[in-house]
């Protein structure tokens, strides 16, 4: 029966602390402080900030997106003190980024409604756009695979970059975008559902159009009507409603540089690794004006960029300007929990190992560190893939691997017949008749064994070559099946990643429709930690 779920493997290249905690370790407790997302729900207490001021936020932002009605329900739940919410987060990626996207923004809306029950609150889920960021190169571009099996980078390369956060740069280099269309068109051709597609990708992706809004209408617009809820951070009035957590930031950095620290040697002491050093001196704040520039202590003044600055002078900058402050990696998951009542938080390893760094930060500041749970993980086979692993009994794990073994395994396995197995049966009589003249000479002639021993590995050297030259000969002549299977790992896994790091949705959409997002979301499963297999040759349209 065809597998449904992948094993984890050394090839996959997990880091220890994320295996450990899909392993539920023990000895990850001290960094993952709750299991049972009720204890979080319990510990909340009363909220930080006006929640109908936030919801306000929450609903012009989501109407500027294009969200749908189930959304505007859930954030009028959100005015509701008793309810709590579910988070994941991700930079907004071109034409929304890389399938790992999706597939967190489909898990929390279906964790969502599973911690409902088990917590007997109502949960709504909040997708974080990581829009404070200036890793331009990090977003303007995702991978498609072309009609020849072969990935494609369409990418977005205007002349000049601004050096200001993600959410104030726009689609507004008349070349490089027409460049990204075509590039686009070109890659995916023109099937039964590129038209469609086509008019609702650039209906989102509008040239002068903002990056952050651009991400947002078409997540919002290809997500089921599930109420998931869209929050950019790089806005005046929640930066605003944020000032008395940057100022503690600010005024308790000595405090927030011990907790880090200890847990940092910790975590080397227990054989992890630290996801995100650095400096000592560093506040975990960053001043952006217009470039994004890290705080720093150092001596007895804070560094903001060339500028330094008393206590009294950066506190007072913060309350005269907030909207010019982010977090930093470490810190920006506990601002989170300053502004909403996350009760839990889905994410892949990387952001599992900053949750496990900063998990005393929340206790210093006086807020709860959420339950973490692993985003779902899961690869996409068409029925021609699905054929091929089948056919030739190809694991993911060995699309992982060394692909050159597995074409010569594969080919190897489509010799003729009556060549392989007079090969085969050949090698076996010799070396079973060759130990038996070894055995005869050394009765006779003992001085004489080491010579025969050494002519043996010669001959056996030379038939392995031999063997080596007609499958370098069959390769040439199968060059079909090995272009094959360089289709088959550029599909399933591309980069040497798993398949959801690098391929667009907008590619699958180009194959099967719009409809194909709903099937991956039915079939998505939040009960497994494994990562998943969806057949596509499942999907009916």
């Amino acid at each position: 029966m065809p597998e449904t779920v992948v094993k984890p493997a050394a090839d996959f290249h997990q880091t220890k602390i994320f295996s450990d905690f899909l392993a539920k370790k023990p000895a990850l407790k001290k960094y993952f402080l709750f299991d049972d997302p009720r204890v979080v729900a319990q510990n909340l207490g009363a909220p930080k900030i006006d929640r109908d001021f936030l919801c306000d936020i929450l609903k012009k932002q989501n109407e500027l997106f294009g969200a749908k009605s189930e959304t505007f329900r859930n954030i009028e739940l959100l005015r509701d003190e008793e309810t709590v919410t579910i988070f994941a987060g991700q930079q907004s990626g071109l034409f929304g980024g890389p399938l790992l996207t999706l597939y967190k923004a489909i898990g929390i809306v279906k964790k969502a409604v599973q911690l409902q029950s088990e917590i007997g609150r109502s949960v709504v889920p909040v997708f974080w756009i990581a829009c404070d960021d200036h890793d331009f190169a990090e977003i303007n571009h995702t991978f498609m695979p072309n009609r020849e099996g072969e990935l494609d980078k369409i990418s977005y390369e205007p002349k000049e970059i601004p050096p200001v956060a993600i959410a104030d740069l726009c689609f507004d280099d008349e070349a490089a975008y027409n460049r990204m269309v075509e590039q686009t068109t070109n890659s995916l051709g023109d099937t039964d559902f590129t038209a469609l597609l086509y008019k609702r990708l650039f209906a989102a992706y509008k040239q002068d159009t903002s990056l952050v809004k651009a991400f947002a209408r078409w997540m919002a617009d290809i997500m089921p009507d599930l109420g998931l809820i869209f929050f950019c951070p790089n806005n005046k009035d929640a930066k605003t409603i944020s000032k008395s957590f940057f100022k503690r930031l600010v005024e308790g950095h000595f405090k927030v540089k011990e907790v880090l620290q200890k847990t940092e040697e910790s975590l080397i002491a227990d054989g992890y690794h630290i996801q995100a050093e650095k400096r000592d001196s560093a506040v975990h704040l960053f001043y952006h004006n217009p470039e994004r520039t890290p705080i720093h202590f150092e001596g007895e003044e804070f560094m903001v960029g060339e500028k330094r600055l008393g206590l009294p002078a950066l506190l007072d900058l913060i309350d005269k300007f907030p909207e010019r402050f982010s977090p930093d990696v470490l810190t920006r998951p506990v601002w989170q929990s300053y502004l909403f009542p996350v009760v839990a938080q889905s994410g892949g390893p990387a952001e599992i190992a900053y949750f496990g760094q900063i998990g005393k930060l929340f206790d210093l500041l006086k807020l709860v560190q959420p339950y973490i749970v692993p985003r779902p993980s899961l690869t996409l086979v068409d029925k021609r893939n699905e054929e091929l692993l089948e056919e030739h009994d190809i694991s993911l794990e060995n699309l992982a691997g060394d692909v050159e073994q597995l074409i010569n395994r594969v080919v190897g396995e489509t010799l003729p017949e009556d060549i392989r197995d007079k090969m085969e049966s050949f090698k076996n009589d010799l070396e079973v008749e060759y130990k038996e003249l070894t055995r005869l000479i050394a009765e006779s002639y003992k001085n004489l064994e080491p010579m025969a021993e050494q002519t043996y590995g010669r001959i056996a050297d030379a038939l392995n070559r031999l063997e080596k030259k007609i499958l370098a000969e069959h390769k040439k002549e199968n060059d079909v099946v090995r272009n094959r299977i360089y289709k088959l790992q550029a599909g399933l896994f591309p980069n040497k990643a798993f398949q959801e790091r690098s391929l667009n949705i907008s590619y699958f959409i180009s194959k099967y429709g719009f409809e194909l997002v709903d099937f991956i979301a039915d079939r998505l499963d939040i009960k497994t930690s494994e990562h998943q297999l969806i057949r596509l040759s499942e999907f009916t349209g």
